[in-house]
């Protein structure tokens, strides 16, 4: 099996540490590294540095080769600095790999994605593999959830696939999109059988770009133009900026009713707002800070401040995320963190864009 680590995004939820320039997934937001670099480095503790691969944008890689210094410049998937959403992004990717190696399963694995135990989730990707090649059907990911969360995509699933190892496969019946509605989604997860889609796309690169000729075949005729000129950045990028914004669930959405979904045997955080950055490095409530940060009388805080000849003082605060950059600070409940976006649009509003 061949990995690909997609790193091309901006992440603005993570503001003001990810900016435009230097995306979260690039920062070092967990136990002293990037969540990037932490996906490379456990690939590398089970499989070459031939088979992983990096997808980011141009503008992103010299960040991406400073990170990941042990991956050949030859694996690196340069995608133009164009914001063009998922589907034509991943649809690069399967063109690549469909040119370089179309025998080989592939697996899509988001860079700004955290997973622990680090075991299990190999563990994972080897049965996926072997699955992959004796049923050749298309795999991705599900987590069970213990309520109904909004805002995520949902798996509506099937019988039981058979399979030697010690991991739960299953038949896919449904891809439900997500949903504002707490009373809808509620009824969703007490009333059928689904877990929350978390992707790990894994699948031949051939198969997946002929679900993107079935249903979005002008992405696919831009994607086989694309295929013939991959060495001519130049012309890939022509090519590229011509295509129409899109997810890729827009394809792939309908080939989830004939694929399979594992129920992922690991802690699957999503690095989305600075509350989920403290849910994965919190213990008992306590306050999570930079060294340069003293805090007394406080609990369930973030604080963060990249400036080491700056020090942070607090005291009798909670629920707070406290983010110094020396250039922003970002001062704002722990437990709205999802409120950043109303955050970023008036900073846009401002034309304080240059702080983005």
């Amino acid at each position: 099996m061949k990995f690909v680590i997609v790193a091309g995004g901006q992440g603005t939820k993570l503001w003001p540490l990810s900016t435009e320039s230097a995306p979260k997934h690039f920062q070092e937001v967990i136990f002293g590294k990037s969540s990037f670099a932490w996906n490379v480095e456990t690939l590398l503790s089970a499989y070459p540095a031939e088979d992983i691969f990096i997808n980011t944008k141009r503008m992103y890689l010299p960040l991406a080769i400073q990170q990941a210094p042990q991956i050949p410049l030859k694996n690196f998937i340069i995608e133009p600095d164009i914001k063009m959403g998922r589907g034509p992004s991943d649809g690069l990717v399967f063109a690549y790999m469909s040119a370089k190696f179309p025998d080989e399963p592939m697996i899509t694995i988001q860079a700004d994605n955290f997973r622990k135990p680090e075991e299990d989730y190999l563990k994972m990707l080897a049965e996926m593999d072997t699955l992959i090649r004796r049923d050749k059907r298309f795999i991705t990911g599900g987590k069970k959830a213990s309520y109904p969360t909004l805002g995520v995509d949902y798996l509506q699933l099937g019988e039981k696939v058979s399979i030697e190892g010690s991991l739960e496969f299953y038949k896919v019946n449904r891809f439900v999109y997500r949903s504002d509605s707490y009373k809808e989604t509620k009824r969703l997860a007490e009333n059928y059988h689904v877990v929350i889609h978390v992707n790990h796309f894994a699948w031949y690169p051939d198969m997946f770009l002929a679900e993107y000729r079935k249903y979005k075949p002008n992405w696919y005729n831009s994607l086989m133009q694309i295929k013939e000129v991959l060495d001519d950045e130049a012309k890939v990028t022509e090519i590229y900026s011509a295509m129409e914004k899109g997810a890729t669930e827009e394809v792939l959405s309908h080939t989830m009713e004939e694929s399979y979904a594992v129920l992922v045997p690991f802690e699957w955080i999503d690095f989305g707002a600075w509350n989920s950055v403290y849910e994965l490095i919190s213990e008992n409530d306590e306050v999570v800070k930079s060294e340069n940060v003293i805090a007394l009388d406080s609990s369930k805080s973030l604080v963060k401040c990249t400036d080491p000849n700056k020090l942070i003082a607090l005291y009798g605060v909670e629920n707070l995320a406290i983010v110094d950059t020396g250039k922003c600070l970002l001062i704002m409940p722990l437990d709205k963190s999802e409120k950043i976006k109303d955050i970023i649009e008036e900073v846009k509003n401002q034309n304080f864009g240059t702080y983005l």
